[in-house]
């Protein structure tokens, strides 16, 4: 008898020691973050707001209508045990960081706005080498930011619609385009992206060249799947309760769906690397949407799914490598080793 509970606390202890391993709570981080960039999986670096608000009196405090005083405060942090503990590297008043952010060359460059004044926009450089934060001027209000490995890339949302090409932190080249895009991404020199207008969204090019509206999925997300390939994910043109990831040649314009995910009427936040595809799945419950965590470690061939510590919660999220950052509410991280789930 005593062997069995002996055996059993054992079992209890190693479950404990498993959740801990992968879901803990940090140090140091004020506010919430809305995006994550993880260099190493030792070294992050996370964007976030806080929103002080001044002290209301009785009247205040009993008037329904009346809304107190706020003042932002944007910060940037940095951790360097794999988000155990964070560091405040930066800060200003404010102003707020959205979740629109790129990374090249081991710089981050993330939307922030001046809540002072109404859609005044710039981008902010992060060195991570350096730690210099560099705020970049005259830059329009960004609707996606991407990169090709050379330039940064991004496109507005307001006025005349553009693409705009950033070197250095320079504009150096701007096209006009016709619609709104969502994402972007760029294969072999070329830019592509989710397009929205009044009636649709459709997966096209900047130069106009190469349009395709005629895919089995209505285009929510898309990453690069190869060199050729780019990987879409979005609900089914048929049934809006089944999530379809489709692979579309650039070159040959074929499309192919690779995996439905039935049950599921949304995807956010899908993600690759050379070594993993990531994203998000889930359905409205109540208020919220309550999401299950899906990946692939071989180009889209097979694909799991698994559950989150809180399904409210899956962004801001990164992965560097096999390795998946998640943030999940209370100052709590979530970590996953995407090799260990398959032993």
């Amino acid at each position: 008898m005593k062997r069995v509970l002996r055996f059993f606390i054992m079992c209890l202890i190693m479950i404990g020691c498993k959740n801990v391993a992968n879901v803990y709570k940090c140090n140091g981080l004020e506010g919430e973050p809305v995006y994550m960039f993880f260099k190493t999986t030792e070294e992050g670096y996370s964007f976030g707001n806080i929103i002080y608000f001044e002290e209301m009196n009785r009247a205040q405090l009993s008037d329904p209508y009346f809304t107190p005083k706020s003042t932002y405060e944007a910060n940037i942090y940095k951790t360097t045990d794999g988000g155990k503990n964070w560091i405040k590297i930066d800060s200003v008043l404010n102003y707020s960081y959205y979740d629109i952010a790129t990374n090249l060359n081991n710089e981050v460059y993330i939307l922030r706005s001046d809540m002072r004044e109404d859609f005044k926009f710039n981008l902010t450089q992060l060195n991570t080498t350096s730690g210099k934060v560099t705020n970049l001027k005259d830059i329009k209000v960004i609707s996606a930011i991407w990169n090709d490995n050379n330039k940064v890339f991004f496109t507005n949302n307001r006025d005349t619609l553009n693409l705009y090409s950033l070197v250095k932190g320079q504009v150096v080249d701007s096209v006009q385009i016709g619609h709104y895009a969502e994402q972007g991404l760029s294969l072999k020199n070329k830019s592509y992206a989710i397009f929205s207008n009044t009636e649709t969204s459709y997966l096209g090019d900047f130069d106009n060249t190469q349009v395709e509206k005629k895919l089995p999925v209505n285009p929510e997300n898309m990453v690069k799947l190869d060199d050729d390939r780019i990987l879409i994910a979005g609900n089914a043109v048929t049934d809006d309760t089944e999530i379809l990831i489709v692979s579309y040649n650039i070159d040959t314009r074929q499309s192919e769906v690779i995996k439905k995910f039935k049950g599921y009427s949304i995807i956010e936040d899908l993600q690759s690397n050379d070594e993993a595809i990531i994203g998000f799945i889930g359905n409205i419950e109540g208020l919220f949407v309550a999401y299950d965590f899906i990946y692939s470690l071989d180009k889209g061939k097979t694909w799991q799914v698994e559950k989150l510590e809180d399904p409210n919660y899956y962004r801001p999220s990164c992965m560097v490598g096999n390795i998946v950052y998640i943030y999940c509410g209370g100052h709590r991280f979530q970590k996953m080793d995407l090799n260990r789930n398959q032993e």
